[in-house]
């Protein structure tokens, strides 16, 4: 009894390291995956013979081999994850914003729908069926099951409990404490997970780039709020709960401007693309903040009053990056770090910021502990979060479903770990 557990354990562990090495480098020969993962040449061909067996994997040409005439024998094929195997869907929640993408087993978004409506004033017991029935109407849309879709993953904005399936507090939203995943998972039988919108992005980059982000990295996203999200080791940090390294509602100066959390003097109240607006309109620290989505344009007519040099738009992004710089610099002191990576819409403006950035960095931590931290910038137009919500989704059905069977019997394995 206790032999064969292991050895499902070895087998599932081993489907597991094949399906993560191709998601990491996309199609590969088996010669070449023995080499990622380290398998026998034996344990490879076990394996992917199983995976196509069960319809998770599919061989396909090598386009990128060199055409050789004289080739004699079975032409070079590779392996890759067939994207009809199953589909994940993501969910994005922020304010006044619900953005859903549906994506096949490869991560390429076959479908997506953009939805505006009024999150804050929202009925928090009716939310999560809200979500469920666009998630319905969207998988309607494309004629496909519910039974075809192995996993949803929420990001949202604010503070989420990843273990009960809740937003412990967000700002899009008037309540607390809105169950979410539960919600949706009972309504479409499909496995649900909720996590923070800027863990999301550090799990897109990791899918990214392994290699490059395998030490320590914060991840800030800037625009609608502040947040972060940690890599330690190459994993993202969720802590406990889901509710790790909230760097917005980390303090900068107390007693300062109003956040949207109703606190006082949080990195957010000076750096969310509310928080700049507030300052160059001159309006008093202790005005409450909107709860509203700010339009595009009107920070885009800041930033070029900025550039043109105005004092009052040129100073708020000089606040904005001065609070961003100094709560940097006690993460650098306290974590090691490594990296440091600027993402969302509020990078649109990096230019103002980033000098501001830099000099509180310099002026917050030693020389010594921040010489050889790399800042980079995520290009404007990438969205990080849907593509880091599909990426994590995905790899949760290779250790969660793929790794244990064929997706016939993807639903009683569902069920079981749900």
């Amino acid at each position: 009894m206790g032999e064969k557990a292991d050895s499902d354990l070895v087998r599932r562990q081993n489907r597991f390291l094949l399906l993560a090495a191709l998601r990491l480098n996309g199609p590969m020969a088996r010669v070449e995956l023995g080499r990622h993962t380290g398998l026998s040449p034996a344990s490879i061909t076990s394996i992917s013979s199983q995976l196509i067996a069960d319809g998770i994997l599919e061989e396909v040409e090598d386009h990128h081999a060199p055409a050789l005439p004289m080739r004699r024998g079975r032409p070079l094929t590779q392996l890759d994850i067939n994207p009809k195997s199953a589909h994940v869907v993501a969910v994005k929640i922020s304010i006044d914003g619900v953005e859903l993408a549906l994506a096949d087993s490869r991560g390429a978004v076959v479908s997506r729908r953009v939805l505006r409506t009024s999150t804050y004033d929202s009925d928090p017991d009716d939310f999560g069926q809200f979500v469920a029935s666009e998630i319905a109407a969207l998988l309607a849309r494309q004629r496909l099951s519910s039974r075809r879709v192995a996993r949803i993953g929420i990001a949202v904005q604010g503070v989420a409990d990843s273990q009960a399936g809740t937003v412990v507090w967000s700002p899009a939203f008037r309540t607390r404490n809105i169950a979410v995943a539960g919600v949706i998972q009972s309504r479409l039988g499909i496995a649900c997970t909720l996590a923070n919108d800027a863990n999301m992005i550090a799990e897109g980059l990791i899918s990214t780039d392994r290699t490059r982000y395998s030490g320590t990295t914060a991840v800030v996203f800037m625009g609608y709020g502040v947040g972060m999200g940690l890599i330690i080791d190459g994993k993202v940090y969720h802590g406990p709960t889901g509710a790790a390294a909230e760097f917005g509602h980390m303090n900068h100066l107390p007693g300062g401007p109003l956040c949207r959390c109703g606190r006082r003097g949080c990195v957010e109240a000076y750096a969310a693309d509310y928080s700049i607006l507030r300052w160059a309109s001159g309006e008093a620290e202790t005005q409450p903040p909107s709860f509203t989505a700010i339009p595009e344009d009107r920070m885009l007519v800041l930033e070029e009053a900025a550039h043109r040099g105005e004092a009052d738009a040129t100073q708020a992004y000089a606040k904005a990056g001065e609070a961003l710089g100094y709560g940097l610099a006690r993460l650098i002191a306290i974590l090691s770090l490594q990296r440091i990576v600027l993402a969302g819409p509020g990078t649109r403006a990096i230019a103002l910021i980033e000098p501001h950035l830099h000099r509180a960095i310099e002026e917050g931590v030693v020389d010594e502990l921040r010489r050889n931290v790399e800042i980079e910038v995520v290009p404007i137009h990438t969205d990080m979060i849907i593509k880091g919500t599909i990426d994590g989704a995905l790899r949760q059905v290779d250790r969660e479903v793929f790794a244990y069977g064929p997706p016939a019997r993807r639903h009683a394995v569902l069920e079981k770990i749900a």
